[in-house]
């Protein structure tokens, strides 16, 4: 997610902040094994509620309280999935978005979307356009393509099915405030 913000941060010319400590402010958690990649980390045997990751459901490193501490000129605002009825109900409001050029993320879990369910924990995502009826994603993971295709009904499923936990999914959109 922080990797997503820098790209909406960079599409708005607003000067960048490195990805490691906009995650931090975003409760960044990750296992004790990877905690050597940051400089600092905080790490738990126990993956939180979401999973491993950022817990911006938590008040204290809610998006927008972490935007005006960090000085970044951002407002979020959440369509949660729930308000979301079907996968032709999520292309309608991503054609909208893509139509007003708005900076829309999409939160929804891993695992169900890359058919691997030993990554069950919350990911986010850039939404570029709808081509040919597919959602193209641009995706900060190591392990995937950057740029790629997707079902709607497939972003559908994995929205869902992460928001049965207490997280974010949905659609996400930044906007700057200055």
């Amino acid at each position: 997610m922080p990797t997503c913000i820098q790209m909406v941060m960079y599409k708005l010319s607003i000067p960048l902040i490195p990805a490691e400590e906009i995650g931090h402010e975003l409760g960044l958690v990750v296992r004790p094994e990877d905690g050597y990649l940051f400089y600092e980390a905080r790490t738990s045997t126990t993956p939180p509620i979401a999973g491993y990751g950022t817990r911006i459901y938590e008040p204290e490193f809610e998006l927008n309280t972490a935007f005006e501490r960090m000085g970044v000129p951002l407002r979020y605002s959440i369509k949660p999935i729930q308000e979301l009825s079907n996968a032709n109900e999520l292309t309608d409001e991503l054609k909208k978005s893509e139509a007003t050029d708005s900076n829309a993320l999409l939160c929804f879990n891993h695992g169900a979307l890359v058919d691997d369910p030993s990554r069950d924990w919350g990911h986010v995502v850039v939404f570029d356009r709808i081509i040919d009826g597919k959602l193209r994603i641009i995706d900060p993971s190591p392990t995937h393509p950057k740029w790629r295709l997707i079902e709607p009904d497939k972003m559908f499923s994995a929205m869902e099915k992460h928001g049965e936990k207490k997280t974010a999914s949905g659609i996400w959109t930044l906007s700057k405030t200055k």
